[in-house]
């Protein structure tokens, strides 16, 4: 008997005295130190050992640490944070908070890179030190350890269109030391050439705390919103936000409108890479310039109808396979930026419905990838069909412009006008290459300024059914604007080349177009500069 039980406790001790040894759950969160808000994906370990685990998209963590390692110290490591070890001895093992120090090394060769810019000249200086504003792109007002609201966005402010001449505009955004579940925002705009004012206000409520804006990862949010801008159907998404950059030049003179709206959403996103978005909108359209909603005629009189009101519920679904942000002040970064997005949505309008005098079904489905090209650069794809399945007025059909912005570069149609091409079913293609080892990396200046390649092709075809063509069925429609056309048997082409990362804002490249050269008063190429942002 004795035997067995010196043999019983020999096994114990081999298989490691699992019976007395005890395991601690050690859970929390890591923060950037300066913003306050989640690290994604830092990595954590006991020192020297092989214990420990990767954070999660929105810096939770969780793993058991035996208590033989109650004393090591634990270990955290992420790229552009400093590495941080701190004693687990005395702290909250349930709720533990870890705050990262930002490493400063991108900041400071960007300080470099601006040093010597400035040191050339003083109008280099002058375009650094312009360059670094605009991309904070918001400033507080009143002192940035207290305020509650800032001004924004600057990248907004001056802008140019043919419509308005020079559009000036300014907003402001509340943060969580106003309310940190209650958010407002707007802003006031003034077109030269036109000469009307334009506005955007909205009221947010967010059911998750927030550290300092409404739009921090993970989203979820109820939307109250009221605008009255300028829209251009051929030019922007029925949905997207009204935000154009620093030099615009849209080819939608006589094309656009005049929208004001009211709507109510709620948006919430899922760790998981799930969005999804229900929306109601009360719309009225107003047509701009010479453009006209002509109903037909009747005993030799056109019918002129001098607005559209459409009413409209809809759901858009997005999913990502991987999400993460580095989140700052009021930015989040995207980390995944090479997972494929997914972009699902459907919109029904209800005729006679607060109102609405058209009813109508939409449905579009995105996809875009970023891939990573070795040392040559990246190659970025978007691929879109959309369809209105009901008959509609023209500016309800589908343009090629219309898309959900999200993660890459902005690649819109450039040299088409904005209504020349009218449908209901449209396919569309866009490509951007950006070059990282190529021609430039090998010229010292260009290469110390991170100028990069460009090249692009874009594609669009689509098609109109007989019952939204006001030639073959009147009834209900308005008359095309004389600038549009119907897609023949080939698709719309363009594509460019040109140079980006200019100052780490701007691009310039020539676009030409390959298809319907034939077209009235077509713009065949020409050389345009963008912001990148």
């Amino acid at each position: 008997m004795k035997r067995i039980s010196i043999l019983f406790f020999l096994f114990l001790v081999s298989a490691g005295v699992s019976v007395f040894a005890q395991n601690r759950l050690l859970k929390g969160v890591v923060k950037d130190a300066q913003y306050h808000t989640p690290v994604a994906y830092a990595a954590l370990f006991i020192q020297g050992t092989p214990i420990g685990t990767v954070a999660n998209n929105v810096g939770e963590f969780a793993f058991t640490v035996p208590d033989s390692l109650f004393g090591r110290q634990l270990m955290v490591v992420r790229e552009k944070f400093q590495l941080t070890s701190l004693s687990l001895v005395g702290r909250n093992w349930d709720d533990l908070i870890i705050e990262l120090q930002p490493d400063k090394f991108v900041d400071r060769i960007r300080a470099m890179q601006d040093s010597i810019v400035a040191t050339s000249g003083g109008f280099a200086a002058f375009l650094a030190r312009a360059t670094k504003f605009v991309t904070n792109d918001w400033i507080p007002l009143g002192n940035s350890g207290t305020n509650r609201f800032d001004f924004g966005r600057i990248q907004t402010i001056p802008t140019y269109n043919p419509i308005e001449g020079i559009r000036l505009r300014g907003g402001i955004a509340s943060n969580s030391r106003f309310s940190p579940h209650f958010f407002v925002r707007g802003y006031a705009a003034y077109g030269f050439k036109d000469q009307r004012f334009k506005y955007r206000g909205e009221a947010i409520y967010s059911f998750t705390e927030k550290v300092y804006h409404e739009d921090e990862f993970p989203k979820n949010n109820l939307r109250l919103v009221y605008e009255n801008d300028l829209y251009s159907p051929g030019d922007m998404h029925p949905y997207a936000l009204n935000d154009l950059l620093l030099i615009t030049y849209r080819r939608s003179l006589n094309e656009a409108t005049y929208r004001n709206f009211a709507e109510i959403n709620y948006e919430r996103e899922y760790k998981n890479g799930l969005t999804h978005t229900f929306r109601v909108r009360r719309s009225r359209f107003v047509p701009q310039g010479e453009l006209q909603f002509d109903g037909g005629h009747q005993e030799g009189i056109v019918l002129t109808h001098g607005e559209l009101n459409t009413t409209d519920v809809g759901v858009l679904l997005r999913y990502s396979l991987r999400e993460a942000y580095d989140q700052q002040r009021r930015k989040r970064i995207p980390l995944e930026i090479t997972s494929p997005v997914f972009f699902l949505s459907h919109t029904m309008s209800l005729n006679n419905f607060i109102g609405g005098e058209v009813a109508y079904h939409r449905t579009e489905f995105s996809a875009q990838k970023r891939f990573l090209l070795g040392h040559a650069g990246r190659l970025d794809m978007v691929g879109e069909v959309m369809k209105v399945w009901d008959k509609v007025p023209f500016p309800l059909l589908v343009y090629p412009n219309q898309r959900y912005r999200y993660q890459i570069e902005n690649n819109f149609f450039f040299l088409n006008r904005s209504l020349e091409f009218v449908a209901d079913e449209q396919y569309t293609l866009r490509m951007t290459f950006v070059g990282d080892n190529l021609v430039l990396s090998k010229i010292p200046i260009a290469d110390m300024l991170q100028l990069k390649e460009l090249a692009s092709l874009r594609i669009v075809h689509g098609r109109l059914s007989n019952k939204n063509n006001p030639t073959l069925s009147p009834e209900r429609l308005y008359r095309f604007p004389s600038v549009s056309h119907q897609y023949d048997n080939v698709p719309y082409i363009e594509g460019t080349i040109g140079i980006t990362n200019i100052l780490r804002l701007l691009r310039v490249e020539y676009v030409h177009r390959f298809t319907y050269r034939n077209h009235p008063d077509a713009l065949l190429g020409a050389v345009r500069m963008d912001v990148t942002l």
